[in-house]
């Protein structure tokens, strides 16, 4: 499974760049910065260019928000690709956790990377109040 980053400016660029520090070489993923120069769309040439070489492969598509134009330029690869999945609203633990999966052609396995890493979003000064208050035993 091959799993792409992309995002407006270099959001998705960090990205890689943190999961190299945690997880040293990655090549299964890659990462595109939409709109940082005055080629609006070598990003789209370039995620092509890769989902063509790699035919027979997964691919997870991962975008910083839905419905931005990063995404919804995503979404039209979706059907010249059937071996795409695409994830918007990207974080760590959700980069982290597909790259500890070897498929996510399960949807329910997507599903449950998904769940998991929304549940990575955590209000720490709510958290914090309700153990104060004795509502929570342990962070």
């Amino acid at each position: 499974m091959r799993i792409i980053l992309v995002s407006h400016g270099r959001l998705a660029l960090g990205m890689q760049d943190t999961v190299k520090f945690i997880m040293g070489e990655t090549p299964n993923l890659s990462a595109y910065a939409a709109y940082v120069d005055s080629d609006e769309s070598k990003y789209v040439y370039s995620i092509e260019a890769e989902l063509t070489q790699h035919p027979e492969e997964e691919f997870v598509i991962c975008t910083d928000v839905l419905g931005g134009s990063v995404n919804t330029t995503m979404i039209q690869l979706l059907k010249d690709y059937p071996n795409v999945e695409l994830i918007a609203g990207m974080n760590l633990p959700l980069i982290l956790q597909l790259l500890a999966e070897s498929t996510v052609k399960d949807k329910d396995k997507l599903a449950g990377v998904v769940e998991s890493a929304q549940q990575a979003l955590v209000d720490v000064n709510g958290l914090l109040v309700a153990q104060k208050n004795g509502e929570e035993d342990d962070l």
